[in-house]
């Protein structure tokens, strides 16, 4: 079998598509997304009043832009401009040209064929007409059949040949209506470049020709207003944008205001004093930098964060959440409530990151909503920072972080907020003592009364936002865990009634979990109530599984493999549709449905084989999927395989159980169980140590002594079981229909 082996977490590709939770670029854009509402929140606080400003007045000062941004009026009117000046397009009717040319030869083909006719002068004069009107439809001088009349038939050919070349190059070109007179007028020069004109000593011929050809011109070129439009189009496509550049002087001082400037002015949003360029870019630098500071800690205290936009997502929303509060009470500020900001819940963005992410996520929490009060908070228009506020919420918010350490029930969310309350109002107690000018005993009792409501304040919040958030974004709390973890669920006493086998198993399986889990750094409680949900899909048909079946017929002796395996597989799938209806969290749904993967179900498969022959595929006998896509996923899929295997043997030695829990792990590996996973080969070998740990413990009596044979029944059944599977026929040591299903 091809070994699938993408170990690493740099290096592993999944095929599942673009997943906004674990795509680094939605990241990125939820970072840029904050940063521009952090922005905008701390723009008025910034950015001084906008100055008076009218048209035809003197400008007050000289106004810079602080951006190159494009001036759409300008821009139009340059490509408005552009167009104009481009000319009219015509198109020349050839076809036309051609006509006229062919008449001309078919004129003096038959002027020739009637000069050489033996009839009288006049009789030809009066043919010559009737073929000249009828070849060009038009009325010519006297003179001019009489001439045609009197000509030789080889001077007639070289007329024609004239006539013929002058049309052609003049309506070649085109003639437009407008340029008719001009083209007449052309002739007589053309003429007079001809060899008509130089081999004639006589002008009758010449005089001839012109009055024929002057008559026989038309206009041929009409104009072409879609060219002409393509053309203009094309025109001002090739006018480049004009730009209001940064650094570009809009108006001078004293300088009289135009109706120009002030559009330009209002374009880049820009009546204000020439400063604000500067203040914009320095705001947009200041907040980067935060951001970074942010991330680079986030990254270090809580890589899965960083791994999972959806806790992002959380922090950064906890955060905008927090600071909309500060933005509101700021807008409230005034000097008679000057220390009103000490009210803001500033501790909701601490402890609701404490609780659903890490206890290090809510200390920097602390510290970037310090640097916000500190700016939305100052009152004094020549300084940035009012360090007051900063230095409270930072000291109310690492007490309130602190207090929620290993946290494990909803009444620690009060405690906290009245530790934080306290923290706050000492420090507030001691900016104001510090202060010289607070004299009277309100300076000092108000704003430390504020300190202490934010604090209490804060965890009636944390308390109303916990679920929401939970809820959300989807994420559980250990507190919500152990929740769900409590013997008292409504699906787990179905399972300890229902299915006490079952019950038995998940709770053994949970045991190894949470301690492999623990060893590589994932959730350990999630993958400890994780493993209590895993198998609830049993409650559907308990009596298939064996052991829920307490020494009663197994009813899979009397079913076709097909059927035992449509009702062992469907455990993972009725598992996760149970939880869903019971409104339990997505995460315990996923390891309900993905703790098996795609494995195969080698016992029922191979029996298949004996009965139906080589026709039967083994995609048929796989578990559905999905593989496992966390980390805890895989693990409860490892443990839960492996407590059965181990159960099932008749002599657990250490060394035979090591290597039964290294072959199911590398057999699983080697089928690519986990290729959607965040498990390294280190990761793995790992989890094997603590597996083989744990099992000491859980069977340290009959690993102890390995030497003690079990002579019953059921010894001599599983030691059996134990041979197949050392022959390579399973999976895992599993009866059909044993604890996972296999």
């Amino acid at each position: 079998m091809t070994k699938k082996h993408p170990f690493t977490r740099k290096s592993q590709k999944r095929s599942r598509g673009f997943d906004w939770k674990t795509d680094s670029r939605a990241g990125l854009a939820l970072y840029a997304i904050f940063g521009i509402a952090f922005c905008l929140l701390l723009f008025y606080h910034l950015l001084p009043e906008p100055f008076e400003i009218r048209e035809g007045a003197l400008s007050p000062v000289t106004v810079v832009s602080p951006v190159t941004k494009l001036d759409p009026v300008a821009t139009e009117q340059a490509r408005e401009e552009a167009a104009r000046n481009v000319p009219e397009e015509y198109t020349v009717d050839q076809v036309l040209t051609s006509r006229t040319v062919a008449r001309v030869d078919e004129l003096f083909s038959r002027v020739a064929q009637i000069v050489r006719q033996p009839v009288t002068e006049q009789e030809k004069i009066a043919l010559i007409r009737q073929a000249v009107d009828e070849t060009t439809g038009q009325v010519f001088s006297a003179s001019l059949y009489a001439t045609l009349a009197k000509t030789a038939p080889d001077r007639l050919e070289r007329m024609r040949k004239d006539s013929r070349d002058i049309i052609q190059e003049l309506m070649e070109k085109g003639i437009r209506k407008s340029e008719l007179e001009e083209a007449k007028k052309q002739v007589d020069r053309l003429l007079l470049s001809s060899l008509l004109d130089r081999d004639a000593p006589d002008q009758v011929s010449r005089s001839v020709v012109r009055e024929l050809v002057r008559e026989m011109l038309t206009v041929n070129a009409h104009y072409d207003a879609e060219k002409t439009e393509k053309k203009r189009t094309k025109a001002k496509e090739t006018v480049d944008p004009v730009l209001i550049r940064e650094g570009q002087v809009i108006v001078a001082e004293g300088e009289p205001v135009t109706k120009r400037q002030i559009r330009q002015l209002e374009l880049i949003g820009l009546v204000k004093s020439r400063n604000k360029g500067t203040m914009m870019a320095g705001l947009a630098l200041f907040v980067t930098l935060l951001l970074v500071i942010l991330h680079l800690t986030v990254r270090r205290l809580d890589p899965e964060t960083v791994r999972d936009n959806r806790r992002l997502a959380l922090l950064l929303s906890v955060l905008l959440l927090t600071m909309t509060g500060m933005k509101g009470l700021a807008l409230g500020q005034n000097p008679e409530w000057s220390t009103l900001g000490y009210l803001t819940p500033f501790a909701l963005g601490v402890m609701l990151p404490a609780i659903l992410l890490r206890p290090g996520l809510g200390l920097i929490s602390s510290v970037f909503l310090s640097v916000a009060a500190a700016m939305l908070f100052q009152d004094d228009s020549h300084s940035l920072f009012d360090y007051r506020f900063g230095f409270v919420v930072l000291v109310g918010g690492i007490t309130a972080a602190l207090s929620l350490i290993h946290v494990r029930n909803r009444s620690r969310i009060f405690r906290a907020g009245l530790a934080s309350g306290l923290a706050s109002a000492a420090a507030a107690a001691s900016m104001h003592l510090m202060n010289p000018s607070g004299e009277a005993w309100t300076d000092l009792v108000v704003p430390t009364l504020f300190a202490f409501g934010g604090g209490c304040f804060s965890a009636i919040l944390t308390y109303g936002f916990l679920p929401v958030f939970e809820s959300g974004f989807g994420i559980l709390s250990p507190m919500r865990l152990l929740e769900l973890g409590n013997p008292n669920q409504p699906l787990l006493r179905r399972l300890l009634t229902e299915a006490p086998g079952t019950y038995h198993h998940s709770v053994m399986v949970a045991n190894l979990a949470e301690a492999a889990a623990e060893a590589v750094g994932a959730d350990g409680l999630l993958a400890r109530v994780g493993s209590y949900y895993h198998d609830v899909g049993k409650l559907k048909r308990p009596q298939f599984f064996i052991e829920n079946q307490m020494g009663r017929e197994n009813p899979h002796d009397r079913l076709s493999p097909a059927l035992s395996r449509t009702v062992i597989i469907s455990h993972a799938r009725d598992g996760a549709e149970m939880l869903k209806k019971a409104g339990l969290p997505e995460k315990l749904q996923d390891i309900a449905a993905q703790h098996h993967g795609t494995t195969l179900l080698k016992y029922f498969y191979h029996k298949a084989l004996q009965n139906d022959g080589p026709e039967v595929k083994e995609d048929d006998y796989r578990y559905p999927g999905p593989k496992a896509r966390s980390r805890e996923a895989a693990i409860i899929g490892i443990c839960d395989c492996v407590e059965a295997a181990v159960r099932s043997m008749a002599h657990p030695t250490p060394s035979r159980v090591e290597a039964l829990v290294r072959k199911i792990i590398r057999e699983r590996l080697e089928d690519g169980q986990f290729d959607e996973c965040d498990l390294t080969m280190k990761e793995l070998d790992l989890i094997a140590r603590s597996v083989c740990e744990t099992l000491q413990g859980l069977f340290h009596t009959r690993i102890e002594y390995p030497e003690e044979m079990m002579r019953d029944k059921g010894a001599k059944q599983h030691e059996s079981i134990v041979v197949a599977f050392e022959r390579g026929n399973r999976t895992d040591t599993r009866r059909p229909g044993s604890g996972g299903g296999r």
